[in-house]
């Protein structure tokens, strides 16, 4: 009987080893990490889910990547799952998220002591960060429950047991523990019902730019732009005024555009011209508030936001002669 028992629990170990073989997280190299990051970046730019989704296995299977200098960083990727999983999944909130690790990447092998630092505070934050540590909440149940519990007297040994239809035999101080226990469920379920009544409600999808619409040329963006502008659409306004800041920038041959690059790439080519720079900076900073954070821009802003535009298109010829 030993034996047959010691057999079964070697039969069943052996089961489980490859389930934990497999569970380990992976370890890739920085230049894998990179390519994969920015191929997932280009697909959410382009909102291809497909090709998106197919990178979400191996960007969730790696668990540390190897630094040029040999050490080891950790990564967690689980939100790009959390993110796919909805039912309208926000590709541009995605794109942002993939462009700030982009960002925060080592630029060369030779990696510095204040990027490393930089890319792991930015993992250090939410969203990239998953704090699986107990909420406040659970600890105030905890806390609540054990206290109620010290309440208690102890339950002396007796030889019958009373009657629990005679509430002669509950002590007040029980009538105290019933009634804020039920005031405690009692919220709970409220609180439980109010989140899934949120959670039900209809999500409104933003408006997503037609792939077949964008533009090409710095005279497309413009009229696509005031097109926006026309009906009252000032978001989408605000992004065609800024593609076509960097194909007027592209035709004039200060900086190649290129759809897959990040805005702070953008911003880092352009170090050597410090007035082009200076002046793309607010007008990146106004896109990302407006097309990302999903601020709301009145007139006013939105005026002082063309005129940086048309200003920066300024610097290497007139406006008349570009609208031309």
């Amino acid at each position: 009987m030993k034996r047959k028992s010691l057999l079964i629990v070697l039969i069943m170990l052996w089961c489980q080893l490859p389930i934990l073989t497999f569970a380990q997280p992976m370890e890739v190299s920085l230049t894998d990490y990179d390519r994969l990051l920015r191929a997932a970046y280009a697909a959410a730019q382009r909102g291809d889910l497909l090709e998106l989704r197919a990178l979400v296995d191996e960007l969730i299977a790696i668990g540390h990547v190897r630094m040029p200098n040999g050490e080891l960083a950790h990564v967690d990727h689980y939100w790009l799952a959390e993110a796919l999983g909805q039912s309208v999944p926000d590709t541009p909130a995605i794109a942002s998220r993939l462009g700030a690790l982009i960002d925060a990447l080592p630029p060369g092998t030779a990696i510095a002591a204040d990027a490393l630092q930089q890319w792991e505070a930015v993992l250090n934050e939410p969203p990239f960060n998953r704090d699986r540590s107990e909420s406040w909440f659970t600890r105030f149940l905890d806390w609540l429950l054990e206290g109620l519990a010290n309440l208690i007297p102890d339950i002396p040994d007796v030889p019958v047991a009373p009657e629990l239809s005679d509430p002669s035999q509950i002590t007040p101080i029980v009538w105290v523990i019933l009634a804020i226990t039920g005031l405690l469920f009692g919220g709970l379920i409220f609180f439980w019902a109010r989140n899934m009544r949120r959670a039900l409600r209809p999500v409104i999808q933003l408006a997503k730019p037609d792939a077949e619409a964008e533009p090409v040329t710095f005279s497309e963006a413009q009229q696509l732009a005031e097109a926006a502008q026309r009906a009252g659409d000032r978001r989408n306004a605000v992004r065609y005024l800024y593609l076509a800041a960097l194909l007027w920038l592209d035709e004039q041959k200060l900086l190649s555009f290129q759809r897959e690059l990040t805005n702070r790439e953008y911003l880092s080519r352009l170090r050597d011209q410090p007035p082009l720079y200076a002046q793309l900076t607010p007008i990146i900073a106004t896109f990302e508030a407006v097309w990302y954070g999903l601020q709301t821009i009145d007139e006013h802003t939105f005026r002082a936001y063309e005129q940086q535009v048309a200003t920066l298109i300024g610097q290497t010829g007139t406006y008349h002669e570009a609208t031309a």
